[in-house]
């Protein structure tokens, strides 16, 4: 059997939560939006990889199929991964009703009904996506990635589309400092990687132990791993564990657009950020920032624009 149905949870836009996955390009990573089909490559616990596609099905079901077929436990991995990769578990009706009240991000969710907080497949995805888009433009975090995965990714054909699965910690370990360089990475950003995959294969860094801890716990033990400060720390949580009330109150991007949306343009620091967000949007903060990026994913889409997310 190669295909599955599964109920997404209401209220669910599959266009706009796909459509923010692939940054509004139809292609990110080993993200594919095309033909209105989620095409993603997934890798297998022996670390093979295999890929899915996911279209509506009607009345809010998705079909979850194996367009290159696979062994027997790809269909239940793949229905056991989608519903975390596009946000299943996010508590919008809970969201929605905590912002109503707030007539900036109230107006923004109008415009973005439906969408959910899109995930990466794994903490390991989520950092070095992460590390790579360090204090550089989009474009070129973009050119980066692409690269990263194209080199040390699995290519797969499906639908006449080309896939890459995101590599897996041993491909960029034996790629080593010099190879990673050679895909514009600086030689701190290069180490920073081939560290993170390192520390991915020997359990460092391990996604069910970080999903047990609480957020500050979390924070705190990524943040001991070289290259990974809070900001990518709390990214990381948003992005790789679907924290909800995850605040980045050092990204640059947030704080300029609360500034702009809330307070005339003034400047926000950390502090006043921390308190206004405290405020109005706990205990869904990742939520309530996840939002006013996908705002400004569409605004820039096709756009050079700051690091991408």
């Amino acid at each position: 059997m190669d295909d599955a149905r599964i109920k997404a949870p209401q209220p669910f836009d599959f266009d706009l939560t796909v459509r923010h996955q692939t940054y509004y390009r139809g292609r990110a990573g080993a993200d594919l939006y095309a033909g209105g089909a989620y095409y993603r490559a997934l890798r297998r616990p022996d670390g093979g990889a295999f890929a899915v596609r996911v279209a509506p099905a009607g009345d809010g079901w998705l079909d979850v199929s194996l367009p290159t077929g696979g062994v027997a436990s790809d269909l239940a991995l793949a229905t056991g991964v989608v519903p975390r990769l596009l946000g299943f578990e996010a508590d919008l009706p809970g969201f929605y009703a905590r912002i109503a009240a707030d007539p900036v991000l109230a107006a923004t969710v109008g415009a973005l009904h439906g969408l959910r907080p899109a995930r990466a497949e794994s903490v390991f995805e989520a950092l070095v996506m992460a590390i790579a888009a360090q204090q550089i433009s989009s474009a070129v975090a973009r050119v980066i990635r692409d690269g990263l995965m194209v080199s040390y990714g699995t290519l797969l054909q499906a639908g006449g589309h080309e896939l890459h699965a995101f590599p897996t910690p041993e491909t960029l370990v034996a790629a080593g400092i010099d190879g990673l360089r050679a895909h514009k990475l600086s030689l701190r950003k290069a180490e920073y990687i081939h560290g993170i995959a390192e520390q991915t294969l020997d359990g460092t860094i391990d996604d069910a132990r970080l999903g047990a801890m609480d957020d500050e716990e979390a924070i705190a033990a990524l943040t001991s791993v070289r290259g990974v400060g809070r900001w990518t720390a709390q990214w990381v949580l948003i992005r790789a564990l679907g924290r909800p009330d995850v605040l980045p109150e050092g990204d640059l991007a947030l704080k300029r657009v609360v500034g702009e949306l809330y307070f005339g343009g003034e400047p926000v620091d950390e502090r006043r950020l921390t308190g206004f967000a405290m405020e109005r949007w706990s205990p869904y903060r990742g939520l309530a920032t996840t939002y006013l990026f996908a705002h400004l994913r569409q605004q820039r889409a096709g756009l050079q624009g700051d690091a991408a997310r």
